[in-house]
């Protein structure tokens, strides 16, 4: 067994090396400009213990990328907020997950937890680091709606669009494209965060767990060790897409977190796997695999994954995160920050 894994080990190692050199040689383009493949010695390790659901592990080759291109990210910005990161370096920057008609709901995260980005302020804390928060799009196939997300992009700096549509099958395309983003015009940022307009972050919070923990080459979220893979229904994935019966280890829900040269490193091999809709297992999990990427979790203790939190749990620190937040909620929920004696 010993001579057969170090076979293994060789030939996969023999496999990388072959599928960067003949990146270069072609010279494939993920952006709008050469992207550099991210160095090998990231990839999925085989100097650590195997990490994810022991039937992966005789499937380790499934997570080396091949030559084939499955989709493209080569789509054109058409909003490209070249403004958001033009001054100064932020620490992270928030994508936010966000649909035309939804103008309500991302006032609401602007002129409460989302203020930060221009404010750097906190009811009773002052942000030293930059927080930058940027809506995602792609095109609608209603115009009138796009020509909104424009004018509200003229006012407020903080949208990308991106000329794919903008379905639901397209969520991964949508989030793959603000990693591509971020790669050109915010390329110094530490930290990228995916969230979903219903959402309410408690952003001290967030920043203080990533602060202590090492963050190098993990992912924080609520987090699934393993997961099986659905053949039906609503999650059906297809054995063509995934042939493997269970998944590896990925964060699901209204948010994750990971290190910006990670997601660099992500969108740069994405389009070598078969496209995935369901995109946080697909970008958290399996791409996340190639370069043995960690996860941190969030605990029950800190979000509910399948209910919202309440007002008061938030604004006194119990939990970190609530979804399901309609406009009217996220005002609410600022205000017992900003007059904590309503929760006292």
């Amino acid at each position: 067994m010993k001579i057969y894994f170090r076979i293994f080990v060789v030939l996969s190692a023999a496999a990388m090396v072959i599928f960067t050199m003949n990146l270069r040689t072609n010279q494939i383009s993920l952006l709008s400009e050469p992207m550099v493949l991210p160095p090998t010695e990231h990839l999925t390790s085989t100097s650590r213990p195997f990490y994810g659901h022991a039937s992966l592990k005789g499937n380790a080759s499934f997570f080396i990328p091949g030559n084939n291109i499955f989709f493209s990210l080569n789509h054109a910005f058409s909003l490209d907020g070249s403004n958001i990161c033009k001054d100064k370096d932020p620490y992270m920057v928030i994508f936010i997950l966000s649909l035309h008609d939804k103008t309500t709901q991302r006032t609401a995260i602007r002129q409460t937890w989302g203020s930060v980005a221009k404010t750097s302020r906190w009811p009773g804390t002052m942000f030293t680091k930059i927080i930058k928060i940027v809506f995602l799009f792609g095109v609608h196939e209603n115009a009138v709606l796009n020509e909104i997300v424009r004018a509200e992009s003229d006012v407020h700096g903080d949208i990308v669009q991106a000329n794919f549509m903008d379905t639901y099958s397209n969520l991964t395309l949508k989030v793959l494209m603000g990693f591509k983003w971020m790669s050109i015009y915010c390329p110094r940022t530490k930290f990228v965060t995916k969230t979903d307009e219903d959402s309410f972050i408690v952003l001290p919070k967030l920043l203080h767990k990533l602060e202590s923990k090492t963050m190098g080459n993990t992912i924080l979220g609520p987090f699934f060790f393993t997961d099986t893979v659905f053949r039906s229904g609503k999650y059906e994935v297809d054995r063509k897409v995934y042939p493997l019966s269970m998944y590896p280890p990925h964060c699901k829900g209204n948010l994750y977190v990971m290190p910006a040269r990670l997601a660099t490193k992500i969108a740069a091999v994405s389009n070598h796997f078969q496209y995935m809709r369901m995109e946080d297992v697909f970008i958290t999990g399996i791409l996340a695999k190639v370069f043995d990427a960690r996860h941190a979790s969030l605990d029950e203790s800190e979000y509910y994954k399948y209910k919202s939190a309440t007002m008061c749990e938030l604004s006194t620190g119990s939990k970190i995160l609530s979804q399901g937040n309609d406009a009217k909620t996220q005002y609410n929920i600022w205000n017992t920050f900003l007059e904590p004696s309503m929760c006292s």
